[in-house]
Order: structure tokens, then sequence, then C-alpha cells
């Protein structure tokens, strides 16, 4: 993802798929799909569960050079599919043959095929997400206005589903009509997304807290409430900032702990929602001059529309940065300081110029000369950072950092990507320890996979048995070094949501 670690380390033919239809009802089309036992699936009979290698692995030899990308797929032509640190998207073969299947996505997030072969993926800086066929170049938005949309992954009935670490949600999104729902709401900074075996039991990761949450779809195609499945070592566990609050309670929000409201949401229990300052332009018109605060701290915008609600609003975000977007999304713009940055969509959905941080400073600049846990505010406007004054230490930087504060659970135990195998065990990376978990179905654990003491493992997936990715090996990404290891887990994974035709 995105965040603020992100910021300081610095045409094809695709293979005919069985397609899996998304059910026009929004319900579970499980045809051709694994057998429908929920959370407590047995494995196929071929595996024996309790015989699976000793961990952790000894550390295995890298695949060669990849991409630096935060998430990867393979597809039906045997092709790693990934973004390079040039926003091109790259299909590299597993004996090193590149192609640029398409060029400048800019910062993407998860990426999943879907069932007819295109690609579907998180375009964090402007809150989408994108459906792209890179063989005939058709690119179209199916879903926009997300907070922070960060890891997905593509169920049997067809639908997208991804996390918005900004809202502390998931969402399910159909990629033909761009229609949604929300389907979880009050986790921690969730990030990683991975359905388990039976494809009714979806497991989401927390960039932060630590620790794995686990929904189940009934049979009415609703999702029970999210709970704390497994738990990463030394992870504070995320405590629910609105448990036993009255209802408009402060609370600090998911992932970047701006200030919200506790608030019932749509799904029916209380949440720390994001709030914007609509009263700030109450007789206002769009583009009109507005005050509002950021944490208390004053702050003069323009009046922007909600893309939510419609309604105006006062993001809390400069004026200059605002209006020089002229309410757009996408492309370049002139920062004051006389860089050129491109216009995304804040946290609250306003249109901005950013400027991508490429340094520590904004970081460690409001917590020079100041003690451990006093409160502060990185400045990164689009994402904005409220928190308090972090030891650096366990990141690699020997001075204080601007971290979000006890709403994150923790500092350790960051999980990025997640997935779940054949027998149900539930596997993260933790990514600034380069440490691969591994828990069993009921959260029992963690046993450590692999310590590859890398300083950002982002994304693992299991091969497609296409191009020598085998269907047994779960391959890890090592973005800090661009390079990809396979890990010998002695069991395939849960399953794709299609299998290249034979």
């Amino acid at each position: 993802m995105r965040g603020w670690v992100a910021g300081f380390l610095v045409g094809c033919e695709v293979a005919d798929l069985d397609v899996v239809e998304p059910d026009p009802e929004g319900g579970t089309d499980t045809a051709g799909a694994i057998a429908d036992t929920g959370d407590s699936a047995e494995p196929a009979e071929s595996v024996d569960c309790s015989a699976l290698p000793s961990l952790p692995l000894a550390r295995p030899r890298s695949l060669g050079t990849f991409t630096n990308g935060e998430d990867f797929a393979f597809d039906g032509e045997g092709q790693h599919v990934s973004v390079d640190d040039q926003g091109n998207l790259m299909g590299i073969t597993l004996d090193g043959v590149r192609r640029v299947l398409y060029p400048g996505l800019g910062t993407v997030a998860g990426v999943h095929l879907l069932a007819d072969g295109t690609l579907v993926y998180a375009d964090v800086l402007n809150n989408t997400i994108v459906n792209l066929d890179y063989a005939t170049g058709d690119y179209r938005v199916i879903a926009s206005g997300l907070s922070y949309p960060n890891g997905l992954d593509v169920g049997r009935d067809g639908f997208v589903y991804v996390a918005e670490t900004g809202r502390g949600g998931v969402r399910r999104i159909d990629p033909v009509t761009g229609e949604s729902t929300v389907i979880a709401l009050g986790l921690s900074a969730p990030n990683g997304v991975s359905f388990g075996v039976g494809w009714d039991d979806l497991y989401v990761g927390s960039f932060g807290g630590g620790v794995v949450y686990h929904l189940h779809r009934e049979a009415d195609d609703t999702w029970t409430r999210p709970e704390v499945r497994a738990i990463a070592p030394e992870a504070t566990p995320p405590v629910d900032p609105c448990d036993g609050v009255p209802i408009g309670t402060t609370c600090p929000t998911s992932y970047y702990a701006v200030a919200g409201e506790c608030v019932v949401s749509e799904l029916g229990y209380d949440v720390c929602e994001t709030v914007v300052d609509t009263l700030a332009c109450v007789g206002l018109a769009s583009g009109d001059a507005c005050e509002t605060d950021l944490a208390g701290v004053p702050l003069g915008s323009i009046c922007v529309e909600s893309p939510a609600s419609g309604e105006l609003f006062c993001p809390a975000a400069p004026a200059e940065l605002v209006e020089v977007c002229g309410g757009r999304v996408g492309g370049p713009c002139a920062v004051p300081s006389g860089g050129t940055g491109t216009c995304v969509q804040t946290y609250e959905g306003a249109p901005l110029c950013y400027e991508t941080l490429t340094d520590y400073s904004a970081y460690t600049e409001p917590c020079e000369g100041v003690e451990l846990g006093a409160g502060c505010i990185v400045a990164d406007w689009a994402y904005p950072v409220v928190g308090s004054c972090s030891d650096g230490a366990p990141y690699g930087i020997a001075v204080n950092l601007c971290l979000p504060g006890n709403a994150m659970g923790g500092q350790f135990g960051e999980l990025d990507g997640i997935n779940v195998d054949q027998c149900g065990n539930i596997y993260a990376t933790a990514y600034v320890a380069g440490q691969v978990f591994r828990w069993g179905p009921a959260g029992e654990g963690p046993e450590i996979v692999l310590d590859l003491r890398s300083a950002w493992i982002p994304n693992l997936h299991w091969g497609n048995g296409v191009g020598g990715w085998e269907k047994d090996i779960l391959y890890l990404a090592d973005r800090d070094r661009g390079t990809v290891y396979p890990l010998e887990v002695g069991v395939e994974g849960h399953g794709e949501a299609y299998e290249p035709a034979p």
C-alpha cells in the first residue's frame, strides 16, 4: 500500500478461461467452484494437512528480477503480472522474458484477474477500482469515491472484494455494473484480502493492527460482523474506539487516525467514521473560501462537492492545493512549491494537487525536539496522519516518527498480503519485519514460515499451473529487492475464481 513507508522506500493475447458470471441478484454462483463447506471445510482427500513441511523454511533462492510492485497476479499466458517502479504494467515469465502490457498505470495496490482474464486493480491515488483488458487496451473505472482501496480478491460470484483502508471496511463491487455494497466496517487499517476454502469465508489483514479478521457469508448473502481470527507476534489487538461510548463521541478513524465520530453504520453496528465539515459551507457555493480544522488546527480551504453525498463540504486541506485542480481528479498539476503533482482524491473525497512524499521529513519534522508520545500531525494532505511521536528504531530509522496512535493497535505486526491454503491455514506477510506467518484454521499460532529480513514483502500468491508457476508453490514478492521467492509449503492454495482452460 502507499502508506507512510511507501513514501520513504524509495499488448498480449490472453488464454481462454472458464468464466464464472456475476449473479445479477448479488448472490453466489458457485457453479464449478470448490465445495461450499464454509469455515470448517475439509481439504481434498489427497492432502494430509497434518504432514506439511516443518517450519520455518530455509531461505529459498530468488527467481530473478521482477518488479517492485505492491501486488501481482499470474495470467493465462504464464506471466507474472505487476506494476514496475515507473508505473508500467509488466508481464514477466518465469524464464525472464519481459513485456510491457500497458504503460503508465500509476500507483497501484491490489491486483487480480477476473474470470474473463482481464485485470482489476486498486488505484490508490485516485481512490478507484479499474478494470483493464491489457490485450485490447480497454480501460474502465468501475468504482470511484473509495477511501484508499487496497488489497482485493475475486470471489466465485464474480465480484471484487476490496479493503478500504481509510474507511476501515470491505466493499463488494460488481465489475460489470460498478454497483457496490459495503459488507464490513470497524476494521483497523484493513489491507490484504483473501477468501478461504469454500468461498464463503473472507479473511482481512490489518496493516498496523497486527491481526487477521474473519467474516462469513450467511445463506441470505449477508456477512457476519468481522471478528479477530489471528494475532501476529508482538501485536496489540486494536481496540474498538466506539465500544461502550455514546454515539457522536470523537474517535480516531481507521488508518489515518484522523478525528471522526462514533455513528451507527449502515450495517447496524457502531463504528468510527470520517465526518466531513458540511457546516462550514452552509450558505456558500462551490469554490467559495471556507474555514475548517484538522485535529483542532485551523485550516483555510474552499467548498467542494462530496462524491458520496453531493453536499458541499470544507475539506481539511489547504485551499491552494484544492483549487488548482478545479474539481478534477487525474492528470498533472502545479504545486505551490513549484513542483509537479497529480490531482487525486483525498480521504474525504476532495480533489487535491498531491506531490508524492519522497523522504522522511514530513514524518520526522513534527517530532524534532518533542518527547515520545506527544501528539503530532503529518501534513500529507491526501492522507494525513494524526498520531503521536514514536520510536523509529523498529523501522530502521534513527529518529522519532509521527505515526498513528493506539487506533492502529501498536507498531508491530504490520500485515500486508494475505492468503489461505487448501487446508484452511492462513498466511500473511509482516512487511517491515520481512517475515511470513502461518496460523491454523482456528487462528492457532502463528508459526514463522520464512524470515527473509527484507524491508518490504507485500504479497504472496500460489501459482496457477501455467508457464511453470506451480500450484503447490506459494510465491512471495520481495518489493525491497524486486524479486520473487518460491515457498514450498507442501499444499496448494484455496483456489482461484477461474482456472486457465486446458
